[in-house]
């Protein structure tokens, strides 16, 4: 099977990389948890719009953690199935996007889109955070994962095949597919 994995959320802990920075910049106290939904404001802007700006800096990028089991469960993965990274990070985050992964991560492929469906990446399962991708993937004819964050707990997929708190339960979920 061709699995596509999105990167913010699922491989790269950019919330959780950006949170004290904007804490000691705004005087706030936001703990990961509180980021409930993905246009949260902090200082009236919203999360993602903090990202975008932060994705500019090469060593916010370079530095940002992994999800946690993210590595171990890729290379599970790995050994039955081919992997495309699907991000729709900026183009002018794909140098340093590269360099990150390729330090963390096996995979086969990369594609920088927006759009998220087995004809845009040419896989047969996606596993993201953000329900949009993965109904839209879903629509599209394809089989999705859908890796739980505070940001998406209200927000499930209508069409998601599984939901996923934790990396460790992925591997065994894409069996249960192929």
């Amino acid at each position: 099977m061709k699995v596509t994995v999105d990167i913010d959320g699922v491989l790269s802990d950019v919330v959780g990389h950006i949170l004290p920075i904007l804490n000691i910049k705004y005087g706030t106290n936001y703990q990961y948890k509180d980021i409930n939904h993905w246009d949260f404001p902090i200082n009236g802007i919203s999360i993602g719009e903090h990202l975008k700006e932060y994705f500019f800096n090469q060593e916010f990028l370079l530095t940002t953690p992994e999800i946690e089991g993210a590595r171990e469960a890729l290379i599970k993965i790995a050994k039955h199935h081919e992997i495309t990274i699907v991000t729709g990070r900026p183009e002018y985050t794909k140098r340093y996007t590269y360099l990150w992964l390729n330090d963390r991560f096996m995979y086969n492929n990369i594609i920088f889109t927006n759009k998220k469906t087995i004809q845009s990446t040419g896989c047969d399962l996606l596993i993201d955070d953000y329900f949009k991708y993965i109904d839209d993937f879903s629509n599209s004819g394809g089989k999705t994962i859908q890796l739980l964050q505070p940001w998406n707990e209200n927000y499930i997929a209508e069409e998601v095949n599984y939901v996923a708190t934790k990396w460790k339960e992925i591997p065994k979920m894409i069996e249960r597919m192929a």
